[in-house]
């Protein structure tokens, strides 16, 4: 594939913000962001990619700025101190400057050529979520946590939805719109959904495929960003508890 696309994009009035932090991930920046790149050009109208280099100790953060200097639509961040993936994520929603918003993991387990199954549900919805069919390469106690998850979330506060973790698109006001008490890894989307979902926002799910690693390590599945999770899971079900005693 060329780095340079002249074909007319398929959503051509779409102007998207795409997300991607970065923790150590020098063997998958080179491959993965010239291929985003390349298929943005052709899938939407305006884009930029925010790669968010979080402290990484490897040459993420000159790779980085490397792409930078070739592709125009490239702007990067260097984190000051290490936020992990949710506080990237949470940072990347707040300097988002286009109208819509999402987001992807360096390693690319979604893949864009799959983006027009999101993309042709915006006319309708406030938020795309999208679903993984299949968890190809994921250990089964990632998938054992991954299950408790969302068996919790569905348990505490119903949202319609069968995947909050994985590819989200906003448009940016809702992204602005609703507060924000988390950036821990596993529930910074999960808590938009929700808080989405209970204002009457529309709220849409779309499968999708999800594609393995293929080099490198994932790094959120640990005990500290499942612990904070599990916090601001409780912290919000208290304020939604509250907040629907005072409306009655």
């Amino acid at each position: 594939m060329t780095e340079i696309e002249t074909e007319t994009p398929r959503f051509p009035d779409v102007g998207l913000s795409v997300i991607f932090p970065a923790y150590n991930e020098e063997s998958n920046l080179q491959r993965t962001l010239p291929c985003a790149v390349a298929t943005l050009r052709r899938m939407v109208g305006r884009f930029e990619v925010i790669i968010i280099d979080d402290c990484s100790v490897d040459r993420t953060g000159a790779i980085a700025d490397e792409l930078a200097q070739r592709y125009p639509e490239i702007r990067v961040v260097h984190n000051a101190k290490n936020l992990r993936q949710g506080g990237c994520l949470k940072l990347g929603f707040e300097i988002a400057t286009l109208p819509f918003v999402t987001h992807n993991a360096v390693d690319y387990p979604f893949d864009f050529e799959d983006l027009p199954a999101l993309l042709s549900r915006l006319p309708d919805a406030d938020i795309v979520v999208a679903a993984r069919r299949t968890y190809p390469g994921i250990t089964l106690p990632r998938q054992f946590v991954s299950f408790v998850n969302r068996s919790l979330l569905h348990a505490m506060f119903g949202a319609p939805v069968r995947d909050y973790n994985f590819i989200q698109i906003y448009r940016r006001h809702v992204l602005h719109d609703l507060p924000t008490i988390s950036d821990a890894t596993s529930f910074i989307t999960p808590e938009k959904i929700i808080r989405a979902h209970r204002r009457g926002m529309r709220v849409v799910e779309v499968e999708v495929e999800y594609h393995r690693r293929l080099t490198g390590k994932p790094s959120s599945a640990n005990y500290r960003n499942i612990r904070r999770a599990l916090e601001d899971m409780t912290r919000l079900w208290i304020e939604l508890r509250r907040d629907q005693r005072d409306q009655r």
